[in-house]
C-alpha cells in the first residue's frame, strides 16, 4: 500500500490493466479519493507517435488511463481489493487547445470524479506540457469486473 505523506505509489502497472505498448502513463504522482495526477513523457516508441508528434487527440486515452490508476488506487487503498477492468463508454466536451505534443514533452494528466457510484462514474480530464493546458473532457467510465488472472 503506498504512503500517502511520502507520495510512494504502487508501480503504474499495478495500477492500469493494460500492458505496454498501450499502457503509456509512466507513474501515478498524485492521488486522494476521486482525483488522481499521472505522468507520461512523449517517446518516439509510444504508439501513434509520428514525425516526433503525437496528436492532441491521443491523450483522450491517457485521461482514461489516469482514471484507471486513480480507481485502481482507490480499490488498493480503500478495500484491499483488485483493481478491475473499467470501459469508456462516453465522452463529451473534449477540448482539443494545441493541435500536438513533441517528442521530449512530458505531460501531465489530471482527473477528477465530478459524480459516480460502484458502476459508473465521470470524471473530468485535462493534459498540460508545463503550464500549457493541452486537452480537457469529460469521460464517462463503466466500472467493470476484476480481470482473470494470468
Amino acid at each position: 500500500m503506498a504512503d500517502q505523506r511520502s507520495g510512494v505509489y504502487p508501480p503504474i502497472a499495478k495500477l492500469v490493466p493494460h500492458g505496454p505498448p498501450v499502457r503509456a502513463l509512466e507513474r501515478l504522482r498524485e492521488w486522494e479519493p476521486g482525483r488522481a495526477v499521472c505522468e507520461v513523457r512523449v517517446t518516439r516508441s509510444l504508439p501513434f507517435v509520428h514525425d516526433d508528434r503525437l496528436a492532441s487527440v491521443i491523450t483522450l486515452e491517457y485521461m482514461a488511463q489516469a482514471v484507471a490508476a486513480c480507481l485502481g488506487h482507490e480499490a488498493y487503498v480503500g478495500r484491499g481489493a483488485e483493481v478491475r477492468v473499467g470501459m469508456l463508454i462516453g465522452v463529451r466536451q473534449m477540448k482539443l487547445l494545441e493541435p500536438f505534443v513533441e517528442v521530449g514533452d512530458t505531460l501531465d494528466v489530471l482527473v477528477e470524479r465530478i459524480r459516480g457510484n460502484e458502476d459508473v462514474s465521470t470524471f473530468r480530464g485535462e493534459t498540460r506540457v508545463g503550464n500549457t493546458l493541452v486537452t480537457t473532457a469529460h469521460m464517462t467510465v463503466f466500472h467493470g469486473r476484476t480481470p482473470p488472472e494470468d
